[in-house]
């Protein structure tokens, strides 16, 4: 692999951050399966005291369900940083920071990915939630 290849695998990478952050921030569900694998599993169990037993979706669909069920109604800006990545082959890691600035919630990602015949995609993504000014988290919609 070739400087250029690793230099552009990796930017692809960041982006697909970026892309999530969309997702969630703009309210843009449909483009789920450009971010996550078929596959995919998302682990948001630092969030159990607002989802409950609900912090493992699998799959893209179910994915774009707990998305767009725990996002939908409010709104969000998430600033994505301190991207780390970690090339192998078709397979990578990425760790980044997270601070979603109106509801306060600080973390890291930890993000695998697999390459794919549509580009690279999501495969794990695990938050580890470190800050939340709890104030300022709209309770779920019963």
């Amino acid at each position: 692999m070739s400087t250029a290849d690793t230099a552009t695998d990796r930017l692809d990478i960041i982006e697909l951050i970026h892309r999530y952050a969309a997702i969630i921030d703009l309210k843009r569900y449909d483009d789920v399966p450009l971010v996550f694998a078929d596959d995919a599993v998302a682990n948001y169990e630092s969030m159990r005291a607002w989802v409950g037993d609900d912090y493992e979706p699998r799959g893209a669909a179910d994915i774009q369900r707990w998305l767009k069920q725990y996002t939908g109604h409010r709104a969000s800006m998430h600033l994505m940083h301190n991207h780390v990545v970690e090339l192998r082959g078709d397979e990578a890691s990425m760790r980044c920071y997270m601070h979603n600035t109106n509801s306060s919630i600080v973390g890291i990602y930890y993000l695998d990915l697999r390459r794919t015949s549509g580009g690279w995609r999501l495969t794990r993504l695990k938050l580890d939630e470190r800050f939340v000014d709890s104030d300022r988290v709209a309770p779920n919609p019963a």
